[in-house]
C-alpha cells in the first residue's frame, strides 16, 4: 500500500512539473509578465476549465499592447530567442521588420505543443501563446473553435462584423 501511494505521488509530481514547465522556458513569458499589467495593455489568459470542452488548447494567453519602440524591441528579441528551438510556420516582413509570425515548438515530453503568434499592426502589437495537443496542421481549426468559444457572452451569441 505504501508503494502504491508513493507511486501515485511521483506520478502526480511529474504531471505538475511538466504542466508547470509550459511557457516557463520561453522568453515570451517575460513579455506577458512585464507588459501584461501595464496601463493600456490587455492581457487575457484562459486555461483548461474554459477551453477543454470545445478545443484541444490547454492554455491560451494573449497580450495587446501599444507599439512603442522599446516594447516592440523587447517582444521581437524574445521571439527571436525562442524561435531558435522551434519551427516558423508563417512569417511576413516589411522593410526588414516582422509584421506577423506563427511559430511552433514541439514538446516531446508532455506531447503538448506550443505556438507563438505575433502580429504588428503599426499602432499595436498582438502576442498570443497557445499550449495544447495540437499539431501545426490543426492550428487553424483549433483557432476557429477558440473564436467560436469566445463569441458567446451570457449564453448569447454575439454577431461579429
Amino acid at each position: 500500500m505504501v508503494k502504491y501511494k508513493l507511486l501515485m505521488i511521483l506520478c502526480l509530481l511529474q504531471v505538475v512539473c511538466v504542466y508547470g514547465r509550459a511557457q516557463n522556458h520561453l522568453k515570451v513569458k517575460n513579455i506577458f509578465d512585464k507588459y501584461g499589467k501595464r496601463e493600456g495593455s490587455i492581457l487575457v489568459q484562459l486555461s483548461t476549465d474554459i477551453l477543454a470542452p470545445k478545443t484541444n488548447i490547454t492554455l491560451y494567453k494573449s497580450l495587446i499592447i501599444g507599439c512603442r519602440g522599446v516594447v516592440e524591441e523587447d517582444i521581437v528579441n524574445a521571439i527571436k530567442t525562442d524561435i531558435v528551438d522551434g519551427i516558423i510556420i508563417s512569417e511576413a516582413k516589411k522593410n526588414g521588420k516582422i509584421e506577423y509570425l506563427t511559430y511552433y515548438i514541439e514538446n516531446k515530453i508532455s506531447k503538448d505543443n506550443e505556438f507563438i503568434l505575433y502580429k504588428n499592426k503599426g499602432d499595436k502589437i498582438i502576442l498570443v501563446y497557445l499550449n495544447g495537443k495540437i499539431t501545426p496542421k490543426d492550428l487553424e481549426t483549433e483557432l476557429g473553435k477558440l473564436k467560436d468559444l469566445l463569441i458567446y457572452v451570457n449564453n448569447k451569441r454575439i454577431k461579429l462584423q
